[in-house]
């Protein structure tokens, strides 16, 4: 399948940061069949987390503002798309995937890791920083099913592209639930990622803990 990568763009109606959450919406199903549950439950996020669209929104802003500018730290939201035969209903583009990337950024629940802090601490050392890819998601709606195969790949190969060619950074990181047989990890050592190690998140009110997995990629083997 070939992919159409395109930033995403802040708009009245918030399409693209609506996108992303369904997208992870229409996840969950899956992701809970595969026993992680633990990481994201089993109800809707947007249900769930109220804040979420707002994160999206706030990320696609920044996202613009940077590309238009050059101020802050570098952000990037991507949207992959899949060219469909022009209808009446449709334009011909339909939306499957969604990246984020955040420069010089660790989510909490990695700080949070006293094993991982070295790691952490290497990253804030880079001379030209660290990115961090933040979000990877496909949409597992129906009307996505025969077009997603291949989105994430496709989206973390433009990711790369960016990061190492246009920004000269040498380094990226992710990190990513650890079950399932360590499948999604094997997704991302695919990819070019090595694992820095593994960890483990408590979550709040007696809730089940999930297993982690933190990701280093070379963006300098990745160019040789």
């Amino acid at each position: 399948m070939s992919f159409r990568i395109r930033d995403a763009v802040p708009s009245e109606s918030n399409d693209d940061a609506k996108f992303t959450v369904s997208a992870f919406d229409s996840c969950i199903p899956h992701l809970s069949s595969i026993g992680s549950a633990a990481q994201w439950g089993t109800t809707p996020l947007s249900t769930v987390r109220p804040e979420f669209i707002t994160r999206h929104v706030k990320a696609i802003t920044d996202g613009e503002n940077y590309r238009l500018t050059g101020e802050g730290a570098p952000i990037r939201v991507l949207i992959a798309e899949v060219e469909l035969p022009p209808t009446d209903d449709s334009p011909g583009r339909l939306r499957v995937g969604s990246a984020t990337l955040r420069a010089g950024y660790f989510p909490q629940y990695v700080l949070d890791q006293p094993h991982l802090r070295e790691a952490t601490s290497s990253a804030a050392k880079e001379e030209k920083g660290f990115m961090y890819l933040d979000i990877l998601v496909t949409d597992f709606s129906e009307a996505t099913r025969p077009y997603r195969r291949g989105a994430g790949a496709a989206l973390l190969q433009y990711a790369k592209n960016w990061v190492g060619k246009e920004l000269g950074m040498q380094v990226m990181y992710v990190d990513c639930w650890a079950g399932n047989e360590g499948k999604l990890v094997s997704f991302y050592e695919a990819q070019g990622f090595e694992r820095v190690d593994g960890f483990v998140v408590e979550k709040p009110d007696n809730e089940e803990k999930w297993s982690g997995m933190l990701l280093r990629m070379d963006l300098r083997k990745e160019q040789t």
